[in-house]
């Protein structure tokens, strides 16, 4: 393909496509039977028969009313804008007693994303539509007993492409938290601005599966609202792409590597505590470190064409990223492949794989080698082994028994992403019984999970208290020249 264009003011943030996903689908967890949460009539809980009755008041982090009207890009569904969590009678109790309050869970979607990756070149991509499969889910919940035997009352935001990303996650946060009062947000498609999970953790709402990614400092500092079922930090990666790196060989010889970063403390800490230190225990040291903003596609595509002259210039022949979404590694190679310049490049998931195998020049990926553990980011459905697990046959069928039926391109990875995240808020509100009324019970249910969970979307998933960026598998990538696209190699191993 040509060299991507630089219009347009949103940061190309792919990584936000599959494992973030926005409502979720079918179980693969072994269970005794299946209870009113349970889809498509899959196990929704390990070793019990049924989901829990909530009763108690709202949510006990909500915040009081003072809901303003017509926020920018918003758009509520449900409840509508101004009604708290709670404020008029639910459904039957799972157990058959007294009605619970209805609960209202947000999310958000993207309107107008695959015209803006056309008109930066990436015409190749399509965006998935998350906004059908939040509601679909919503519909089989409400009427299998909803979450915890209480009514769900969706309220979603919608992004527009072209906006200001920090405006709109600016506003997203209003129309959650203060136009309505949503006891959690299931994570969709966005800007990849970033903003969005900080104002919702300030406000007490827990966000879910939102792949925005982070430090193991970030997990670490809100555990009790940020929870990734198919996310590892940062941190975690690098550490584990370095160790795996080192024992194939990479680092072997006379090498000098080189660390490409955007600007900011998530992205330096990475740097600092996973990759640095991890490369400090094998005698190894960074030559050169180039940091650049991310904030939209000029500042990426120019401050990559000048790590390439700087790089080049060095002789660096070992290249990693601590940029995550693609962009700068695409932006990177182009200019590489322009200015004659060719290294090696150690790839992971936050990098995009698959999207990198599609938008980079193929002769700069030559020998590319690195760690995935997020299968929809790092290779094709078709080279995926998560997708023919019987969890994810089970994800996928119930997304076929409610007319979601498109498994084309990043539809695949992004449906059984979305099975994981509500079947593992499934497991934790069931392990937990006020779990719909506090935040506390919901991480004490979320670290109950543990590692007894099947995932659909990925090889491993393991909730730890105190963080909750819970992949814990990973498999090693190759590119192969000659599908232009990366598969796996060897057994799934544990992520550190």
């Amino acid at each position: 393909m040509d060299t991507p264009g630089h219009g347009g003011r949103w940061r190309w943030f792919l990584a936000v496509l599959t494992a973030t996903a926005l409502a979720g689908c079918g179980s693969t967890v072994q269970s005794r039977g299946s209870g009113p949460g349970a889809i498509a009539g899959l196990d929704a809980v390990q070793g019990d028969s049924s989901l829990p009755s909530n009763g108690g008041p709202a949510a006990e982090d909500a915040l009081t009313s003072g809901a303003s009207a017509g926020r920018s890009g918003g758009a509520t569904s449900g409840s509508g804008a101004g009604n708290a969590a709670g404020s008029r009678p639910g459904q039957q109790s799972a157990s058959g007693g007294a009605k619970q309050p209805p609960i209202q869970i947000g999310s958000y979607y993207l309107d107008g994303g695959n015209a803006e990756l056309a008109a930066a070149g990436f015409a190749g991509l399509q965006i998935p539509d998350n906004k059908p499969l939040f509601e679909a889910m919503v519909k089989h919940l409400n009427a299998n007993g909803g979450l915890g035997g209480r009514e769900i009352q969706p309220v979603l935001y919608k992004y527009v492409a072209g906006g200001d990303p920090q405006a709109q996650d600016a506003a997203a946060c209003a129309t959650f938290t203060q136009d309505n009062h949503v006891y959690l947000v299931i994570g969709g498609i966005n800007s990849g601005a970033n903003q969005l999970g900080p104002c919702l953790t300030k406000k007490g709402v827990p966000l879910i599966g939102a792949n925005a990614g982070g430090d193991a400092r970030y997990f670490a500092a809100n555990h009790r609202f940020i929870y990734e079922p198919g996310q590892a930090s940062y941190t975690r990666g690098l550490t584990t792409l370095v160790a795996n790196l080192h024992e194939n060989g990479w680092f072997t010889g006379n090498h000098k590597i080189g660390v490409v970063q955007y600007e900011g403390a998530t992205y330096d800490h990475a740097v600092d505590d996973g990759l640095i230190a991890s490369l400090a225990r094998h005698g190894l040291v960074v030559t050169s470190r180039v940091k650049f903003s991310g904030a939209d596609n000029n500042s990426i595509a120019q401050g990559s064409a000048n790590a390439v002259l700087r790089f080049s210039t060095q002789n660096i022949d070992r290249v990693i990223f601590m940029a995550p979404g693609g962009a700068a590694a695409t932006y990177f190679m182009h200019a590489a492949s322009t200015q004659g310049y060719k290294p090696l490049y150690g790839i992971w998931s936050a990098d995009s794989p698959y999207v990198l195998g599609i938008t980079a020049p193929k002769g700069q990926l030559a020998g590319t080698t690195g760690i995935g553990y997020q299968p929809g980011l790092d290779v094709a459905s078709s080279q995926d082994p998560t997708a023919t697990t019987p969890a994810a046959k089970s994800c996928l069928a119930f997304w076929d028994s409610v007319g979601q039926t498109d498994r084309s391109g990043l539809n695949n990875p992004l449906k059984r992403a979305s099975c994981d995240i509500f079947n593992t808020l499934l497991q934790a509100v069931a392990k937990r019984p006020n779990a719909t009324s506090s935040t506390a019970a919901l991480e004490e249910g979320y670290d109950a999970v543990a590692g007894t969970y099947s995932p659909a979307g990925t090889f491993n998933i393991t909730f730890r208290p105190g963080s909750h960026d819970a992949a814990s598998g990973y498999r090693r990538l190759l590119y192969q020249a000659d599908c232009s696209c990366f598969s796996y190699v060897g057994q799934t191993r544990p992520l550190q």
